[in-house]
Formats: structure tokens, C-alpha cells, sequence
């Protein structure tokens, strides 16, 4: 207890010398103890902003302090902080009766347990009991989903009447069919990962049951009931879809109609019957990290990903994976791209091995192309690489303006050959961006630096720069290509 006590006075910023042992509360000693003078709404608010487990340790304080946290509007729990999750359950239970009167504003639950000896369902009836009306921000967090083929421990939930809610973050959980009455009208963020959605009703009515919608991050369960997935919102302006890969593989397909949609994100397996945007923003960015995967039919499904691809062709930003470029790589032969007539700005990810080939097929599809960021990564074991004996696609020469590469040159310095296939192809480059990994030492043959630099005069660039990389506490190892993350 004694230790607690003092852990809770440094998280308040109390000195010890203005406790009193045995005494009734703080004693004043130079205006050491001024936090315990304010209001008591105040003081709550202050505690609003630690974990619920934290304010209860405020108790120790002084009997000012003993019932403070039970008035606190917010509930942030983990339940690997209790012994096991009927304690949890519990606590939940007592601290919503101690309330009495709907005035809790966020809810935070994480449910962190052993899977083998946990009942996840055992949190549905202290989740129903949450009196959402007055609620503002409403987050349950399953981890017993991190390690995927648990579907038993998905936690069920039903939503019902949130007329203040703002955001909803929902981690493997199972959604009642009860949809049908649902309001979200201050709703402006909402993340459903790996949440299993009943049906192509359901998952409708609540993605489009708020009219202030801004922010919805959708990954679709494994075993999940939705075929057609129809996201219609007047106010989206950010969606990120994610699909990983079922079970059972089936189509699906995938309609949006959000016409101030601003940035679109998918991610990770893609295997859609069809995908179509009706309608959306005039500046709009897409950035595509899907892995391909053909099953049966091939030349069908080429036209389907063809088709995909297509609805971006008025696009102005686009951020593409490697995932997404080996399979353009592996098929542009039989299936070429799409035109990007409207991109002007593209990052792009791709193997230092592959890129002389790949380059010329990519950019040739975008003949409006302003500003290239390449990132690039080394994949062992080294092969040959092949020379860019072509030159830039005819429209680029009078369009491309800055070429950007994120990632330092490496031994076999590739990214210099593109760097002078750039200066020499493009009339109109102005920008050109290189990075050295200068703790390593030079990782290039002598005398390159310099040759570029006279290309970069000849060839009239107002920029020609070589910046620094920035050394990392935990560099990743030689050949390793960052992977984003499977979460949200």
C-alpha cells in the first residue's frame, strides 16, 4: 500500500512532506498540495485522463481523494490487470451501479487474456448494460483475435441507442443483427477490425447510419456474411478496406458512393467479384497494398483486377505496394495497365532487382506523371541485374518533374543508374532526391557522386540533392522490406 501511495502521489505531482501520516487529508506547506483545493469536477476531469486502474489508485491519497475516481466519466480497463475475467466482468458491473444516471462519456475495454482460459462471451451482458445515449467514444479491443483461428472467443455485442456517439473502434467482435432502428447522428469515426458483420443489410445500415461520417477503416472477418458490401455515406472522406484471406474463398463486391471521399486505402488479400466507385472527391488519393490472388478462372479474374485498377485512372495521388507491382510485373504482358491520365503524383515500393524492368512498365501508364517517390528494397539472394537500355515513355520526357528516392543507395548502387536513366530520358526534371547511409561508409563506387552532379548541370536540374539517412537505434537487416502492420 505504501508503495502504491507514493506511485500515486508522483503521478499527481504531490510532495511527500505534505502528507500528514494518520491525518484526515493534506496539509498546505507552501502551496505543495494546491491540486487538492480544486473543485471537485475539475479534479475529475484531471482524472479522466489516466487509465481507470490509475485513478483508482488516487484513493490512497486522503478520503477527499477515496471516492473521486467512481465519478470519473470516462472506464479505460485491461482485464489482464485482474486475476482473471470474471473479476473483470465485476468491476465492470459494480462501477456502472455506482453511476446511477447516464453521464459516462468514454468507454475503453481491452480484453488481454490467456485464449485457452478465458470466456470472451462472459463480457456480453456488463457490454449491454453500457448506457451508450450519453456516450461519446466506445472501443473494445478483443486481442484473443491477434493470433487468428479463434473464432469461439469473439465477443458478441449489439449497438443500440448512441445519440452522442463520436467515435467507435470495434476489434473481433460479433455484431447482433439488430440494425434496423440504429442512429449514429454525431458519429464521425468508426474502425470495425476484423468484425464479423451478420449481413449485406446490416453492414450497410451501419456504415451509412451516421450523416456526419468522416473516417471508416472496415476489415472483413474470415467468416464473415457479407457478399455485397454497399458503402454509401454523403460525408466519408477516408476509407481503408482490408480483406484477409477466407477460409473459403468467394466473391465479393464492393460498391462506394461517397462523394466527398478524399483518400480510399486497400490492404493486404484482394478477391472481389467486382469493385466500383460511383462517385467521390475531385482531389482523391488511393494507395493500394493488396496482394492479388488468381484461383480459377485466370484470364477472368486478370479483367476483374483490370477493372479494378481502372477506377483509378482519374486519379491525381496513388501509393502502390510491392505486392500490388509484382503481380503487374508477373502479368503486363498478357493484361497490360490501365492509363492513370490524371495521376500526377506516385510512390511507389518495389525490389532493387526488379525495377529496370518494372519502371518502364509502370510509368508508361502514366503519361501526365509529375512527381516519383521510389522506395526500394534489396531481396537476396542477388540476382543479375538487368541495365535500363529503354528510354522514358515519350509523354514523360515533357512531364516529370521530381524524382524522389526514400531509400539509401545500396552496394550494388541501382539507384544510381536510375538516377542518371532519369536526368538523361526526362527534359523537364528539376528535382532530383538521393540518400546516403554515410555510417556505413559509401556504399558506391568513387567519383559516381560527382559524375551525377555534372549530369545534373548539363541536364539543367535546379535540384539536385543527396541527403543523409538518419541512423536507427534498430536498423532492419540487409534485404528487409518494411511491412506494414496487420492491425489498424
Amino acid at each position: 500500500m505504501e508503495k502504491l501511495f507514493y506511485k500515486s502521489q508522483r503521478r499527481l505531482g504531490v510532495s511527500s512532506s505534505s502528507f500528514r501520516e494518520g491525518g484526515e487529508g493534506f496539509v498546505i506547506r507552501g502551496g505543495e498540495d494546491l491540486i487538492s483545493l480544486l473543485p471537485e469536477p475539475l479534479l475529475c476531469h484531471i482524472l479522466s485522463f489516466l487509465t481507470t486502474e490509475q485513478a483508482v489508485w488516487t484513493s490512497v491519497l486522503s478520503s477527499r481523494w477515496r471516492h473521486l475516481w467512481k465519478w470519473v466519466p470516462r472506464l479505460e480497463l485491461d482485464s489482464f490487470d485482474f486475476t482473471n475475467d470474471m473479476v473483470c466482468v465485476d468491476f465492470i458491473h459494480k462501477f456502472l451501479a455506482l453511476q446511477g444516471k447516464p453521464y459516462l462519456r468514454e468507454f475503453k475495454l481491452t480484453i488481454d487474456h490467456d485464449v485457452f482460459g478465458s470466456e470472451a462471451s462472459l463480457y456480453e451482458p456488463c457490454l449491454g448494460r453500457v448506457d451508450m445515449r450519453k456516450l461519446e467514444r466506445f472501443q473494445v479491443e478483443n486481442k484473443f483475435g491477434r493470433g487468428g483461428g479463434f473464432d469461439d472467443f469473439r465477443t458478441p455485442l449489439t449497438l443500440k441507442a448512441c445519440e452522442a456517439l463520436v467515435c467507435l473502434k470495434l476489434h473481433f467482435v460479433s455484431l447482433n443483427d439488430d440494425f434496423e432502428s440504429l442512429s449514429l447522428p454525431c458519429l464521425k469515426i468508426m474502425y470495425l477490425e476484423d468484425v464479423v458483420l451478420p449481413s449485406d443489410a446490416a453492414a450497410e445500415a451501419l456504415t451509412s447510419s451516421s450523416p456526419v461520417l468522416e473516417v471508416l477503416k472496415i476489415s472483413l472477418s474470415r467468416d464473415d456474411f457479407v457478399v455485397a458490401l454497399r458503402v454509401c455515406s454523403p460525408s466519408l472522406k477516408s476509407f481503408t478496406l482490408k480483406r484477409v484471406e477466407p477460409i473459403y474463398p468467394r466473391g465479393h463486391s464492393v460498391l462506394i458512393d461517397a462523394p466527398k471521399l478524399e483518400y480510399l486505402s486497400l490492404v493486404d488479400y484482394y478477391h472481389f467479384r467486382s469493385f466500383e466507385i460511383i462517385s467521390k472527391a475531385e482531389s482523391f488519393k488511393v494507395d493500394v497494398d493488396v496482394e492479388f490472388e488468381l484461383l480459377t478462372d485466370y484470364l477472368a479474374e486478370k479483367k476483374i483486377v483490370y477493372n479494378l485498377l481502372d477506377n483509378f485512372s482519374g486519379v491525381k495521388d496513388m501509393t502502390m505496394s510491392w505486392k500490388t507491382l509484382q503481380f503487374i510485373y508477373s502479368s503486363h504482358e498478357t493484361n497490360p495497365l490501365p492509363k492513370f491520365h490524371g495521376l500526377t503524383r506516385l510512390r511507389a515500393t518495389m525490389r532493387l532487382n526488379a525495377s529496370p524492368e518494372l519502371l518502364p512498365v509502370v510509368l508508361e501508364s502514366c503519361p501526365n506523371l509529375k512527381h516519383l517517390t521510389l522506395e526500394l528494397f534489396f531481396d537476396y539472394p542477388i540476382r543479375w541485374l538487368s541495365e535500363l537500355s529503354t528510354v522514358l515513355p515519350s509523354c514523360l520526357v515533357s512531364s516529370l518533374e521530381s524524382v524522389e528516392m526514400e531509400s539509401p543507395v545500396t552496394e550494388v548502387a541501382t539507384e544510381l543508374d536510375l538516377a542518371r536513366y532519369f536526368m538523361k530520358n526526362s527534359t523537364t526534371l528539376k528535382k532530383l532526391v538521393l540518400r546516403l547511409d554515410q555510417s556505413s561508409g559509401e556504399q558506391h563506387k568513387p567519383g559516381v557522386l560527382e559524375q551525377l552532379k555534372k549530369y545534373s548541370r548539363r541536364y539543367g536540374l535546379s535540384r539536385f540533392e543527396v541527403l543523409p539517412v538518419v541512423p536507427t537505434p534498430n536498423p532492419l537487416p540487409p534485404g528487409y522490406v518494411y511491412v506494414k502492420s496487420d492491425r489498424f
